[in-house]
């Protein structure tokens, strides 16, 4: 996902420098990583059966960077978990409907 220059706006695929105004981005890159990271942890600990550390990793995805991808993979393992009236309303908050 494009990490966005708090300076200029530019949208930002490649390297630690903003393309457009220069700015030094290597700090938004590594919580980036971390973000990845964690999403990534999460759908290996879903794998597992382990939920409740697959949901940590995705509450603290989220703390990071809000996109759209967290909310689906958590509606996912709440269904996994068989906690079905928690997955529907995750689902529904993802899909912007009132819970």
């Amino acid at each position: 996902m494009p990490v966005p220059c708090p300076c200029c706006k530019a949208a930002n695929d490649a390297g630690p420098v903003c393309r457009r105004c220069k700015a030094d981005l290597s700090l938004l890159f590594a919580v980036d990583a971390e973000r990845t990271a964690l999403v990534t942890a999460a759908r290996a600990l879903a794998a597992e059966s382990r939920f409740p550390e697959s949901l940590a990793a995705l509450a603290r995805a989220a703390q990071l960077r809000h996109g759209p991808d967290v909310p689906r993979l958590r509606a996912a393992v709440l269904l996994l978990a068989r906690d079905f009236p928690a997955a529907r309303r995750a689902y529904d908050e993802q899909r912007g409907r009132p819970a």
